[in-house]
């Protein structure tokens, strides 16, 4: 028994068995309860009905959920779809905008979900859909979707003036492949602020997390003169750094100071206050949210609309004196 001959048999058109396997409201009670009731008869029913999902249903793309920063956003934003009653669907792009466009590609064709949520976004997103999609970014935004940016360049001058008045000249940036716009970031800010920056100071390790900031800092060792601070594209690398500062009978901020570009505590029980800006996850997560939800009820907001958050520099144990280091 196919649609057609279901559609026949009730007497009914095509779009109309359709519309009564998909639970739509576009039809009456009874035609619905006559087309199932014949679909059951003629053994097809658990062939074509496809009931409607009670619940909204939210698809969150991130690049990856190892990074904390990425964990807890998915999480904070897991938390409000969960309050407002509704579902998520999460998944991962690795840092791919071909794998983020066939996701929403995906997503947008066959689950046809209420509302798309891209942290982060690799390239340009793929928007040829009317399901909302709403960017959360530390970078420039797309125009072609609504987005959340963070400000990271008012915090991060903060910083830098920081370190210019405590004597810094000589300010390096340690980093990784994955940190490429932290790295975009530090060299804007640094240029900005008519800081030279020195070649043999900065390095992108190949590795990740910790042992990017480990073997970073050994890496940094080995090319002879040290800078006197150095910026962490986030706090794993940070502590990674000072394990291996500390390890070659230097001290951290007396020899050498260290600012991250986030504030993930990956330190609680240290006897050190990392110096960081924040990055106002919870923050970012709700006005988020609250703008994919509004587009859903009101159905229209303006295509470029977007909500910029600015981040803080909040200076910690870690930052100090430069002024008698040549």
């Amino acid at each position: 028994m196919n649609l057609s001959k279901l559609a026949k048999l009730a007497n009914v058109s095509v779009s109309t068995v359709s519309k009564a396997f998909a639970d739509s409201d576009e039809i009456s009670k009874e035609t619905k309860e006559r087309i199932i009731e014949l679909a059951k008869e003629t053994n097809c029913y658990e062939k074509y009905y496809r009931p409607k999902y009670p619940k909204k249903l939210i698809v969150v793309i991130c690049p990856e959920i190892l990074g904390l920063h990425y964990g807890q956003m998915a999480t904070n934003i897991e938390k409000e779809i969960t309050e407002n009653g509704d579902t998520m669907v999460l998944s991962v792009s690795n840092f791919s905008a071909a794998r983020q466009n066939d996701l929403i590609d995906y997503y947008t064709k066959y689950l046809k979900p209420d509302g798309i949520i891209v942290i982060e976004p690799a390239g340009t997103i793929k928007n040829n859909t009317d399901i909302p999609i709403v960017q959360i970014s530390f970078e420039n935004a797309a125009k072609n979707v609504y987005s959340v940016k963070a400000d990271i360049y008012p915090a991060l001058n903060e910083a830098l003036t920081t370190l210019q008045n405590l004597g810094h000249t000589k300010i390096g940036f340690i980093g990784e492949k994955y940190a490429t716009a932290e790295f975009e970031f530090f060299k804007n800010a640094m240029a900005k602020k008519e800081i030279y920056v020195r070649k043999k100071h900065i390095v992108i390790s190949d590795k990740r997390f910790l042992d990017a900031g480990y073997f970073g800092m050994e890496e940094m060792l080995k090319n002879g003169s040290l800078p006197t601070a150095i910026i962490a594209a986030y706090s794993h690398i940070s502590v990674g750094m000072m394990q291996r500062i500390k390890e070659c009978g230097l001290r951290v901020p007396e020899d050498i100071s260290v600012i991250c570009m986030d504030d993930i505590n990956v330190m609680p029980y240290s006897d050190k206050t990392l110096s960081c800006i924040k990055m106002h996850l919870d923050e970012l997560s709700c006005i988020a949210i609250d703008m994919l939800y509004q587009k859903i009820k009101r159905g229209y907001i303006r295509i470029e609309q977007a909500i910029s958050v600015t981040r803080e520099f909040e200076p910690g144990d870690t930052i100090g004196p430069a002024s008698n280091q040549s």
